[in-house]
């Protein structure tokens, strides 16, 4: 995951590099000038009679027109252009050691194929002055009076217009490039996945990867707009609709973990709920495996115990003034912080106010206490714990509960990320009970 995000960064930083180089280069215009050559050496053919000539005759034609291109480029031209157009005098020529040759870098000469036509391009940042420029090689070239450079009556074809849009940079084109990398970037991640980014699409897959048992999958809820219709109901699906199918997963589930705590020594049974990764569903999971307890007759125990972003409290609209971090910090006593949601058989303990308090109290002597205490009242005690990446903060809870159930949202973890999860639970110690796959698209 961690390698996806840097990836996504930095095909979005190169894209908004390249999106704020273009705006801001500077524009560059090209204005555009012809001349027509007309030869007047006797060893020159008119065009007509080069096509009936033989192949001597058009390397001639070629020879003579290279010569006339090389002297439109020659330093001596651009030396008139200089004087004529009063280049001199400009700053941008004042500093430069070479101003013919940089002049001629700003110059472009083209011979159009198999004609006497000759192209002069010039390049420059303000439009007005490249078509003067082209003008000018194009002028001195044909004025024979400045200079006896050439041996031809050629003229002026076409004078170069001042150019409305520049050339470079093409904002609208690189900013639709940058747009492009960004998707293709998107695309990538999607589609090009390393051997570890193999996303879990259903059990046979955490099997089959991961070697974990699988306790089951839950489908994705969706509102009937009848027993569900907002958050809060799917929240407390089996509860608001206990024969969907959701329900009937988590019934199942309920009956696979009994099993499996089963085998442990301990009359009462606990356990934790985390994750393979943030927002997989883990707290909806831990409620509603905590109601179907409660409803097989079972006296449960749901805890609160993700400091950071506790939320067991709002989903059944409890007041969170005191609860398990409290406890942890000897301000209160057992019975005074569980609460009780009007469910049969069901006892709720929220997080407690954790503003001031700092989060490895969870690690105190008084976890094991309190667990003491609860077991000798419930028969099922589940812990709602942070994601296995978080679990540093609840380590202690790993050690004194019988095991842990990890939940992975379907087409979302991948086995990297479960991977990653096996290995930090085994190494505090816990019991993995199993696995359990959400938000499974049916």
């Amino acid at each position: 995951m961690r390698r996806k995000r840097i990836i996504a960064l930095l095909f979005l930083i190169i894209a908004g590099l390249a999106a704020w180089i273009s705006l801001k280069q500077k524009p560059l215009y090209i204005a555009c000038s012809t001349v027509i050559i007309e030869a007047v050496g006797p060893d020159i053919l008119a065009i007509k009679d080069i096509a009936k000539s033989s192949e001597a005759y058009y390397f001639a034609y070629k020879t003579y027109m290279e010569t006339q291109r090389e002297i439109i480029k020659s330093r001596r031209v651009g030396h008139h252009v200089i004087k004529n157009l009063g280049l001199k005098n400009k700053e941008a020529f004042n500093l430069e050691n070479d101003p013919i040759g940089s002049l001629l870098k700003k110059l472009k000469v083209d011979i159009v194929k198999d004609t006497w036509v000759i192209r002069i391009s010039a390049e420059d940042e303000d439009p007005e002055e490249a078509s003067r420029i082209a003008n000018e090689f194009a002028m001195v070239y044909v004025n024979s009076s400045l200079s006896r450079i050439k041996a031809n009556n050629s003229r002026v074809q076409d004078f170069a217009d001042i150019p409305l849009e520049p050339v470079r940079p093409n904002k609208k084109l690189n900013i639709a490039i940058s747009i492009i990398l960004i998707i293709a970037g998107g695309i990538s991640l999607i589609f090009f996945r390393g051997p570890n980014d193999i996303i879990i699409k259903d059990p046979n897959d955490i099997a089959a990867l991961l070697q974990l048992p699988v306790l089951g999958s839950v489908p994705k809820i969706k509102p009937d707009w009848k027993n569900v219709k907002t958050k809060a109901d799917a929240d407390r699906i089996v509860e608001r609709d206990p024969l969907c199918m959701a329900s009937e997963a988590y019934r199942s589930i309920r009956a696979k973990l009994l099993f499996s705590l089963n085998k442990s020594g301990s009359i009462a049974k606990s356990f934790i709920i985390t994750s393979s990764a943030p927002k997989e569903g883990k707290t909806i999971s831990a409620i509603n495996l905590a109601i179907m307890t409660a409803h097989s007759g079972e006296n449960a125990l749901l805890v609160d115990a993700h400091m950071k972003r506790p939320r067991v409290h709002d989903v059944f609209n409890m007041n969170n003034d005191a609860g398990f971090a409290n406890y942890l910090s000897g301000e209160v006593d057992f019975d005074s912080i569980v609460k009780y949601p009007g469910i049969e058989n069901l006892s709720i303990v929220t997080s407690g106010d954790t503003s001031y308090r700092p989060i490895e109290s969870i690690s105190s002597k008084n976890a094991k206490l309190f667990l003491e205490k609860a077991s000798a009242i419930f028969s099922k005690i589940i812990f709602d714990a942070p994601s296995a990446a978080f679990l540093a903060d609840a380590a202690v809870l790993l050690s004194i509960c019988d095991g842990a159930v990890i939940i992975a949202e379907g087409n979302r973890a991948t086995k990297n990320l479960l991977s990653r999860s096996k290995e930090l639970l085994h190494k505090r110690g816990a019991n993995i009970i199993g696995v359990v796959l959400n938000n499974v698209l049916l």
